[in-house]
């Protein structure tokens, strides 16, 4: 199982587009609220190839993809709002 990490300082608006070579679980969590407690704010999106996850705020947020590949093939980038 392949896990991926990263982690962008995005603003409000900003939109983060995750693509994969294959279907994989993409997680969008904001550091900020991980830090405070467990109740953080999470955007996921399950079995897809491409993501397009908007952020409501400004912040660091972390990307996590998780695949059952050990040879996934990725990209992290985002869209100014």
């Amino acid at each position: 199982m392949a896990l991926v990490k990263a982690s962008l300082r995005l603003f409000g608006g900003d939109t983060v587009v995750v693509r994969c070579s294959e279907r994989c679980h993409i997680h969008l969590m904001s550091a900020q609220q991980q830090a405070q407690g467990p109740q953080s704010d999470i955007l996921s999106v399950q079995d897809r190839e491409n993501a397009y996850m908007t952020v409501p705020y400004s912040g660091t947020w972390n990307v996590l993809i998780d695949s059952h590949s050990q040879s996934l093939e990725h990209s992290i980038s985002y869209v100014a709002a």
